[in-house]
C-alpha cells in the first residue's frame, strides 16, 4: 500500500516537480495539492494522508501553523516542512509545532524520500546539514538568553 501524500506549496511547478519526483516510485502516492495553508488542513482532514509536506511560507496559513494545526487535529498525518529556509529558528519552531520533518529545498530526493519514510515509521527526520544536536544547542542558547535578568 503506497503512502498518501498531500502536498501544500504556494508555487505550482514545485508541486508539479515534486509530485513527478515521487510518483516515479510506486510506494508514494500524492493525492491532492494546496496552494495555501488553509486547504492544506483542508485536505489534511478529508483525505487522511499518511504525510502532508508544506512549504513554510505560504499564503492564508504559513507551513509552522500548518504544522500545528494537522498535529493537534489529525495526529495521525505526518507533516514535513520543505523549504529554503535553513536557519535553526525556523527548524526549531517548526519542530514544536509538531513537525516531524523538515527538508531544505536544496536537498535531493533521495533526501525527501528519506524524510517521509522515516517520519512514517515513527522517526524525526532532518535534512542535512541540519543536525539534532544544532537545534537543541541552538534552543538551550536562546532559553538561556530569556531567562537572563535584564
Amino acid at each position: 500500500m503506497p503512502i498518501k501524500i498531500v502536498l501544500a506549496d504556494d508555487h505550482k511547478i514545485v508541486r508539479q516537480g515534486i509530485r513527478s519526483l515521487l510518483e516515479t516510485d510506486a510506494k508514494f502516492q500524492v493525492v491532492g495539492e494546496s496552494a495555501d495553508g488553509v486547504e492544506a488542513v483542508k485536505l489534511a482532514e478529508t483525505l487522511k494522508p499518511d504525510v502532508l509536506i508544506t512549504d513554510l511560507l505560504m499564503s492564508g496559513m504559513n507551513g509552522i501553523e500548518v504544522a500545528r494545526q494537522v498535529h493537534q487535529r489529525f495526529p495521525q498525518t505526518k507533516v514535513i516542512v520543505l523549504s529554503m529556509y535553513g536557519s535553526e529558528a525556523y527548524v526549531l519552531e517548526a519542530l514544536r509545532a509538531g513537525a516531524s520533518g523538515y527538508v531544505l529545498k536544496g536537498s535531493g530526493l533521495d533526501d525527501l524520500e528519506q524524510a517521509i519514510t522515516g517520519v512514517v515509521a515513527g522517526r524525526r527526520y532532518l535534512s542535512p546539514p541540519l543536525t539534532e544536536e544544532s537545534i537543541e544547542a541552538y534552543r538551550q542558547r536562546t532559553e538561556t538568553t530569556r531567562m537572563k535578568p535584564q
